[in-house]
């Protein structure tokens, strides 16, 4: 049975601040190691159910963050960027059963949540499909429901987990800590929160396989409100973009994937030195 993981940061016990969350800032090292250890629970809790090929996405910063000599045996890693499909780069090979969202956050059109942002917090002001404000859970399921596969399994803060049970209500959820504010959280001991982690993994992948949460109706109008203005200016010169604000810009997606590219090409592409 084949297991696909993406494991992110933010909603990790014990991580609450931007410095927690790069090479450069104080406390990084703690951060990957709270990570890895959620990672190995969760792969500990899938083999306990059956799961015997397990494939691990690095999803976040700068895909470097996991420690692949702490991986158990028959465990691969998908690590750096770029990539075409992200955060679920490698579902596409393979027959999975379901895919977890380990450590993962509320997205940027959340009121709450510990680190909220969808994809790159410094670009994006929200990204709207069809009307809806989406995170990259909602991308990532639809990229899972592409492909066949659903959520079995989300971790992360309250906030988080909230979203979740409205996006996905047949996934389990593992709460990690309780939102206080937008850099503060009440987390529960990293200890105990292996032990929930790894218990509802097995649960999870044990329980009859849930139907994957379909997308909108493709293809799909997807609004970027963009932080800074030149970065909508500059996208409008591209075909199939259009401007609908002085931050945004709209644009159809033949479907999730393409989606995805484009969400992270305008990542990987910000104009750093826009001062607008």
């Amino acid at each position: 049975m084949q297991i696909y993981i993406s494991a992110d940061i933010e909603g990790v016990a014990g991580v609450v601040s931007h410095e927690q969350l790069g090479p450069a800032g104080d406390g990084h090292d703690a951060a990957r190691k709270l990570m890895m250890d959620e990672v190995l629970a969760a792969i500990d809790g899938a083999r306990a159910a059956g799961a015997d090929e397990i494939v691990v996405s690095d999803s976040h910063g700068n895909g470097r963050n996991l420690d692949p000599a702490r991986l158990p045996r028959h465990v691969q890693l998908v690590s750096g960027w770029p990539r075409p499909l992200l955060m679920m780069e490698g579902l596409e090979h393979g027959n999975y059963a379901g895919f977890f969202l380990i450590g993962h956050h509320a997205g940027v059109g959340a009121t709450e949540g510990v680190l909220a942002h969808t994809i790159s917090g410094r670009l994006y002001h929200d990204v709207i499909v069809d009307g809806r404000s989406w995170s990259e859970t909602d991308l990532n399921c639809a990229i899972g429901a592409h492909f066949g596969v659903p959520l079995l399994l989300a971790t992360g803060d309250d906030a988080y987990i909230a979203h979740v049970q409205e996006r996905a209500p047949h996934a389990l959820c593992v709460t990690t800590k309780w939102c206080l504010g937008a850099t503060s959280a009440r987390a529960t001991a990293p200890q105990d929160v292996h032990v929930a982690i790894r218990e509802m993994a097995q649960r999870a992948v044990a329980a009859p396989r849930p139907a994957p949460t379909r997308p909108s109706a493709e293809p799909l109008r997807v609004e970027l409100v963009l932080r800074k203005r030149q970065v909508a200016e500059l996208l409008n010169y591209l075909p199939g973009f259009d401007r609908s604000g002085p931050h945004s810009v709209v644009f159809t997606a033949r479907d999730v994937l393409e989606l995805n590219k484009i969400i992270y090409f305008v990542s990987a592409y910000d104009p750093k030195g826009a001062a607008y």
